[in-house]
């Protein structure tokens, strides 16, 4: 019985694994302007600022932690 839990724990990080990878690759295909060597800083030319993504991503706090005086961050 422990080698099926043992089995199932490692298939389950194994699809954890997965998802982070997809969630990832997907964010880094999105948003070019993550893995720029300045992605915070103003773009230097109007090519550049095409080529940076529309949106940022911001994680927004809960609603508890942003009473509390968390804000958002990257």
């Amino acid at each position: 019985m422990q080698a099926v839990r043992h089995a199932a724990a490692a298939v389950a990080d194994v699809v954890r694994e997965c998802n982070y990878a997809t969630r990832r690759l997907g964010e880094l295909r999105l948003f070019p302007d993550l893995r720029a060597a300045h992605g915070d800083c103003a773009p230097d030319s109007y090519a550049d600022f095409l080529w940076r993504s529309p949106a940022a991503l911001w994680t927004e706090p809960a609603a508890r932690r942003r009473a509390a005086g968390a804000r958002p961050h990257r």
